[in-house]
């Protein structure tokens, strides 16, 4: 029976990217070119950040553990992406400002997530699903390895980190959008 409680894989990326952006245009100091995404979260309006990825790591939690429940996958790619959805939560709490425990968290996110998606690709819900979540996870590990590459200037382009984050954060949110949407209008075993 489809469920629409699986509309939660749509709500919670798009409510946080949509509170991201407006953190971003509200936040006169912001850069694409020389930021990253975390800087939202330490100046005048850190709450909107901060709301933004801890709404974002719940929701992705309370999705992966409805998956985990109706679905009857194994536990692996879910421990995967429930572990991303934590470090995302844990991003609102613990803001650049604790400088490496806040960079081992965000690393997390950034790689557990997509990893948990690749898993999660091989159990074949429908096909075009499976291989937009392998890609997604693929694009989204692709962009991230990107963006340190371009931090720690082994390439070198005028961008912030904040643009590989920012990319990631869209692809990730596409997988879980699309599956919750599929979900929720499709009988699910």
């Amino acid at each position: 029976m489809s469920s629409k409680k699986f509309l939660i894989g749509l709500f919670g990326p798009v409510i946080t990217i949509l509170l991201i952006l407006l953190d971003i245009r509200m936040s006169t100091y912001f850069s694409w070119y020389t930021n990253s995404l975390s800087s939202l979260g330490i100046h005048r309006y850190y709450y909107i950040f901060d709301s933004a990825v801890i709404i974002g790591g719940i929701s992705v939690f309370i999705f992966a553990l409805m998956l985990y429940r109706q679905i009857q996958i194994k536990f692996l790619s879910i421990g995967f992406i429930m572990t991303g959805s934590v470090s995302l939560f844990l991003i609102g709490i613990f803001n650049e400002n604790y400088g490496n425990l806040h960079l081992a968290i965000a690393i997390i996110y950034f790689i557990f997530t997509p990893v948990g998606i690749i898993i999660f690709s091989f159990y074949r819900i429908r096909s075009y699903l499976s291989y937009y979540g392998f890609f997604a996870g693929m694009a989204s590990l692709g962009t991230i390895i990107f963006g340190i590459l371009v931090l720690f200037q082994y390439i070198h382009l005028k961008i912030g980190l904040s643009v590989t984050e920012m990319a990631e954060a869209v692809l990730l949110g596409s997988w879980s959008s699309i599956l919750g949407v599929y979900l929720s209008t499709h009988e699910v075993q």
